[in-house]
């Protein structure tokens, strides 16, 4: 493949409401390599797809369950673990282990929990979702190559998620050098942007916009 994984954020979110099972199956229909959610743990103990940390405990959300059923093997499956609790962790690991998807990342921000995810996940891709704010104005490109490294390994990642604004040729070969897999965001489907995630060879692309399949094929 000579394009970046393209992974639509919350399923197709222009045509159906995010996270839900309607925007994933669009998703995938409509080209997708994969589709990112986010799991929190709920009261009741069911592992259910949802965004915000702080949600209506009153609403029918899809459960990671019914994703694994009908989504399991149609491609890869970016899961963000957005609960405290690491609760949460072991049952995901009981479904994944259950449906056995044979490609999906398991991801956070929760820096803190990537190495207990490690302790379940010993293989898996596991990505750290870097807050770009933490690289100051000071650091060389040699100290930002260390700084992602190091915490890289200090949380067991092996996919790192970081600002496209970020990434330079640099850093790309830098960090590929250590067999990192590199992945950014895109808000828009802009094809300029698009080429330029291609020129840097980064390995995967999440999107907000569905129409990015179709650039992607241009």
């Amino acid at each position: 493949m000579n394009r970046p994984l393209l992974i639509a954020h919350r399923g197709d979110t222009i045509n159906f409401p995010e996270n839900t099972l309607e925007a994933f199956r669009s998703a995938f229909d409509l080209g997708a390599d994969g589709i990112e959610f986010d799991v929190h743990l709920a009261d009741d103990g069911r592992v259910i797809v949802v965004h915000n940390y702080v949600y209506d405990k009153n609403k029918n959300y899809p459960t990671l369950e019914e994703v694994l059923q009908m989504f399991a093997l149609k491609g890869r499956l970016e899961i963000e673990i957005k609960s405290f609790n690491p609760v949460c962790i072991e049952k995901v690991a009981e479904l994944i282990h259950k449906y056995d998807p044979p490609d999906f990342e398991l991801t956070s921000s929760i820096l803190p929990l990537l190495p207990i995810i490690k302790e379940y996940f010993p293989l898996a891709k596991t990505g750290m979702i870097f807050r770009s704010n933490l690289l100051e104005s000071w650091m060389t490109p040699e100290v930002i190559c260390m700084f992602l490294d190091g915490y890289m390994k200090l949380t067991k990642s092996n996919v790192l998620h970081l600002d496209f604004e970020k990434y330079t040729p640099f850093l790309v070969l830098k960090l590929h050098e250590k067999h990192y897999v590199l992945h950014t965001h895109l808000k828009t489907a802009d094809a300029n942007i698009f080429k330029q995630v291609k020129e840097l060879v980064l390995d995967q692309c999440s999107f907000d916009d569905i129409a990015l399949v179709k650039v992607a094929r241009e």
